[in-house]
């Protein structure tokens, strides 16, 4: 067995490797690993097993060095998950131990894993849940399985005249971002830099691996919501929407019209990202589409006491969040674009 540190940005061939042996997502993709690469500064190592000159198993990490959070490897920053591809748990213990022993030589704090079937006995250090939906389906079929509040509310917004746009250019993500900047203040968060987005649509949504799904009201941008497809998979990765405009049920038909495109377009899963559990009200919107609901498990092993810990401070603190609603827009864009660079 032959291991290997690589950076799948420097592989012109790397997405074509993934796809021939493995089950990947966009996650897994060259191009995600280039937005983290472009918009963070972020260092890849993804590792992989060969045998025989086969792939045959791979876990992508990302190198964070902070000096206000500490350095420490994370698989992967800013993805709802990261599964680990391969069909042998020995190749990927292996490929665990690897990864401890360099984040030993780094001098790590620990090492973050976000897989969705983690090999190893130990707590998570953190629990979401994440939501699924076969899109083999017939459309009728998927319509059925949704609840009656959501279905009144997606006939509620057409009754109402809203009209959905499926774009794929620059101003219509600049456009999500000013929604964006709103909805991240309503709770309380900075929002992700401009040059984030601007990544993605350099090398997701400008190279066919995304879309940007709008909604107008009387020729005006009310909700916006961007999802990415890769190996026949769709993923709902961000919403944004102006809460004026609520009560007209934007979300709803946003999301309906990109589940029917998406099938329409020969992708046959679709992801909802994943949820905290304390997020009540996300979680309860994501319960009315028929989505299989399953537990999402974060492992964080720490290198100081030598083994898995059950939970770490992540993100930003409930005190902050509350004051954060209270800061100007532009002051929060500002937190942002200094922030997230040291999170991951």
């Amino acid at each position: 067995m032959d291991i290997r540190i690589v950076d799948p940005c420097l592989n012109p061939q790397w997405n074509k490797l993934i796809l021939d042996n493995f089950d990947p997502d966009i996650f897994h993709s060259a191009e995600w690993c280039q937005v983290l690469k472009s918009a963070y500064k972020f260092k890849p190592a993804y590792f992989l097993a060969t045998e025989n000159e086969q792939p045959a198993a791979l876990i992508p990490l990302i190198k964070i060095k902070s000096l206000i959070t500490g350095s420490r490897g994370v698989s992967l920053p800013f993805s709802d998950y990261s599964k680990f591809l391969g069909n042998d748990c020995g190749d990927l213990k292996l490929l665990i131990e690897q990864i401890k022993a360099y984040g030993r030589r780094e001098d790590w704090k620990y090492v973050e894993f976000r897989t969705p079937d983690f090999i190893e006995e130990a707590e998570p250090s953190a629990i979401f849940f994440t939501h699924d939906l076969d899109l083999t389906k017939s459309s009728s079929a998927l319509w059925s399985g949704l609840k009656d509040s959501c279905r009144r509310n997606i006939k509620k917004a057409t009754r109402e005249g809203l009209k959905v746009k499926f774009e794929k250019n620059w101003p219509s993500l600049e456009q999500f971002y000013r929604l964006q900047v709103l909805t991240r203040k309503r709770h309380g968060l900075p929002p992700q830099p401009l040059k984030f987005f601007k990544s993605i649509y350099e090398n997701i949504i400008s190279r066919d691996l995304g879309l940007v799904v709008s909604a107008y009201y009387q020729n005006k941008p009310i909700a916006a919501s961007v999802y990415f497809h890769f190996n026949q998979k769709a993923l709902f990765k961000y919403g944004a929407s102006d809460p004026k405009f609520h009560h007209l049920r934007p979300n709803n038909l946003i999301m309906w019209e990109a589940i029917d495109w998406h099938r329409e377009n020969g992708c046959s899963t679709f992801n909802l990202g994943r949820t905290d559990p304390g997020d009540e009200g996300l979680l309860n919107y994501k319960r009315l589409w028929g989505f299989k609901e399953t537990e999402l498990k974060y492992h964080l092993f720490c290198f100081k006491i030598n083994g898995y810990i059950h939970s770490a401070s992540k993100g930003f603190n409930p005190t902050m969040t509350r004051l954060a609603k209270f800061v100007p827009s532009f002051l929060l864009e500002v937190i942002g674009r200094i922030a997230y660079k040291h999170i991951g």
